[in-house]
């Protein structure tokens, strides 16, 4: 009787001792979809100072990453609030760092840490490049801060393939929304159709003008069809009316950059590629 206690007792353990080994397994899942959720899902809101690489000294490769920046400013529609980054006293300021690569929805992106160190302030930011596209769709700021009297910050999002875009002080929070699709980051809208005006008026003859304005369809979320668009640009160093066609988010075919009312520069794309400058 006494040896038949011993054997029930130790059938016991055994089997209590397989449910904790199959309860550690079901755990170990879990953790998995827990970081595989993370990866997926996350935020941009600071520097990751570990990942700071070697700084670029090669000119033709600032000359494009200056130009790049430039291009991704502009996506804002309204005017940068670091727009002065490129005049002659700050331009030869700007550092570019290599970053980490961000993984977006499976795609890796590269990024570059840039950086400006002003006597009484300091600026950074983090730009997302897509090097293997020659389109002014392959790049987006996911970040910046500003440290002086004023502060400035961007922060993003990112949800699957949608970056979520905020800006802090001094301007009101304004939300931009941005889809990476082949490995472009394409302007996202909820709306069929859009017709938004905002910022100052600027009074012309007895009308009043909006400063800023965005007109057109879209298809699938992005912008397909005629768009008419009053937005900032570094070369004309203002607000500038701009229209032609979207294919898919691309544009496509002649656009038209009016600063004064008439057309001024006529500009050829081909599927979001720029092709030529013409003038009327």
């Amino acid at each position: 009787m006494k040896y038949l206690l011993y054997l029930v007792f130790f059938i016991q353990f055994q089997n209590c001792k397989s449910e904790t080994n199959i309860k550690s397994k079901d755990s170990s899942n879990n953790d998995v979809k827990v970081e595989k959720l993370t990866q997926e899902n996350y935020s941009v809101d600071s520097i990751d100072k570990s990942a700071i690489g070697e700084k670029i000294k090669e000119l033709n490769k600032i000359k494009e990453l200056k130009s790049i920046l430039k291009n991704s400013l502009e996506r804002q529609i309204e005017r940068p609030y670091m727009f002065d980054i490129f005049v002659s006293s700050n331009d030869t300021l700007l550092q570019f760092y290599d970053y980490k690569f961000f993984e977006i929805n499976a795609t890796k992106i590269k990024s570059y840490f840039i950086k400006i160190d002003y006597e009484d302030a300091d600026f950074k930011c983090i730009l997302l490049v897509n090097e293997n596209l020659n389109v002014e769709y392959n790049s987006m700021i996911v970040y910046e801060e500003l440290n002086s009297e004023v502060k400035y910050s961007r922060i993003t999002e990112i949800k699957a393939d949608k970056l979520y875009i905020s800006f802090k002080s001094p301007n009101p929070f304004e939300n931009l929304f941005f889809q990476l699709k082949d490995g472009m980051f394409l302007d996202y809208f909820d709306n069929q159709v859009v017709d938004e005006k905002w910022g100052e008026k600027e009074i012309l003859g007895l009308k009043g003008i909006f400063k800023y304005l965005l007109k057109g369809k879209t298809n699938n979320h992005l912008k397909n069809g005629y768009w008419v668009e009053k937005r900032y640009s570094f070369e004309y160093d203002k607000s500038v009316i701009q229209d032609g066609f979207y294919v898919n988010g691309l544009r496509d075919g002649d656009w038209n950059y009016s600063p004064e009312g008439p057309v001024d520069v006529i500009k050829k794309f081909d599927n979001g590629r720029f092709v030529s400058k013409s003038y009327p």
